[in-house]
């Protein structure tokens, strides 16, 4: 007699939505809405409804108070084309200085690296801004503690938009992108984009130098070749993903979150302490760059979600490799909160098979806990990384399908936030 994950019989009624059974089903279910559910789409919309849907089912069934509510929002659409535009313009400061124009080179450096570095930590935008805002939504749902009570908010938040995808994602490519070269000291250059930021800015210390005679010009063509190429390698990338124009279904990236927003609310919110808030947020555009986490935290981080008593847990990609809590960063890692680290430690060792969920410095990319982070919240997200090529299998691939997601790991995964969820409550109660 086949049984779900948590032991229910499943051979004589559907799975209810506590269970991984059922999150698996509404994977499929929202994959088949649409092939295209980037920022801003109709099918994302549309699969932001079919997960309210879900949420408001939950009241219906425990009888338990959840608020549901889509919060609009304007963001850009393509992360891969912001990414081509900012690394596009420092190889063209690269080809004004070769042509003898190293004041406009200069400027077009100097404004390439520190626009990115903008973006990158959800500072400010500069270059972005030069693509249209479209809109999108993220999907907001409320237990709220009871009146004058409140004593911790805890808020799970997952993305429903899916990636694009191109040659920089072949397995192989990001395997060889996320691993530092076996030579001590250089470690840092695992973080791609802080290699290609860091190339940039030090391009415009060459034109400065060479421009006003500080280094000869032999000495000048050779800096300057050298540091140009991983903003040429990177621009040339994204631009490929750009003419592509090719969207995979998301499964694992990031749908196999949202539908564990919905098991654990149906496991948390029916039974949660009065004094806490738990909320559910599935945001639109994070693959355009955590645009809907960008929204959210700018708006309650305005008085609406009180820092001292509010914390983020991300859960991004909960198949297909080792569950790992990821310390976010994309140039510099983001240190977790010392507390919250050690909540960690302890369910990572309460059962055996959370023992290997430890800490990771993502190599590429953020989490919709990065803007979080940003605005001085407590957060960490959870994913799953195969540790042969430092990223999900099918991480952005058109192989990440239902069909290969790992049921058991999954399962794992939401018992493990699950978990988390409560240790959390239970230390700051």
């Amino acid at each position: 007699m086949p049984i779900d994950a948590r032991g229910s019989d499943r051979s004589s009624s559907p799975p209810s939505r506590g269970t991984s059974e059922h999150a698996l089903a509404l994977i499929r279910e929202l994959v088949e809405l649409g092939p295209r559910r980037v920022a801003g789409s109709v099918c994302e919309r549309q699969a932001h409804d079919r997960l309210a849907r879900e949420f408001r089912e939950i009241t219906r069934e425990s009888g338990s108070p959840l608020h549901v509510a889509l919060r609009p929002f304007r963001f850009n659409t393509h992360l891969y084309a912001v990414l081509a535009l900012h690394f596009g313009v420092a190889t063209l400061g690269s080809l004004a200085t070769l042509a003898g124009y190293w004041p406009l080179g200069l400027l077009l450096h100097l404004l390439a690296a520190a626009s990115y570095y903008g973006d990158s930590t959800r500072r400010f935008y500069w270059l972005r801004r030069l693509f249209t805002f479209q809109p999108s939504q993220n999907l907001v749902a409320t237990a709220p503690a009871r009146d004058g009570e409140r004593t911790i908010r805890v808020v799970v938040i997952a993305h429903v938009d899916a990636a694009y995808t191109g040659v920089m994602f072949h397995p192989e490519v990001v395997r060889r992108g996320t691993r530092p070269p076996p030579i001590p000291g250089l470690e840092f250059m695992a973080k791609g984009m802080l290699v290609v930021t860091a190339a940039t800015a030090l391009l415009a210390l060459v034109d400065l130098l060479s421009g006003t005679g500080l280094i000869g010009a032999s000495a000048s063509f050779v800096a300057l070749a050298a540091l140009s190429v991983p903003p040429v390698i990177t621009f040339a990338l994204n631009l490929e993903v750009v003419l592509r124009d090719q969207v995979v279904p998301g499964a694992n990236d990031n749908l196999s979150g949202s539908a564990a927003a919905v098991a654990l609310a149906a496991r948390l919110v029916p039974r949660k302490p009065p004094g806490a808030e738990l909320v559910f947020v599935v945001t639109g555009a994070e693959e355009a760059g955590t645009g809907g986490a960008y929204a959210l935290a700018r708006e309650v981080s305005l008085g609406a979600w009180d820092r001292r008593d509010t914390v983020i847990i991300g859960v991004d990609g909960l198949s297909n490799g080792a569950l790992r809590r990821v310390v976010d960063g994309e140039l510099m890692a983001v240190p977790m909160a010392p507390w919250l680290d050690r909540v960690l430690d302890q369910v990572s060792a309460s059962e055996l098979r959370f023992r290997e969920v430890t800490s990771m410095n993502i190599p590429v990319g953020a989490t919709d806990a990065m803007p979080f982070h940003a605005r001085g919240y407590d957060a960490v997200c959870l994913s799953c990384v195969d540790p042969q090529i430092g990223a999900p299998r099918h991480y952005h691939r058109l192989s990440d399908t239902p069909d290969n997601l790992d049921p058991a790991q999954y399962a794992d995964s939401i018992d493990y936030a699950e978990r988390l969820v409560d240790a959390i409550l239970e230390a700051r109660a």
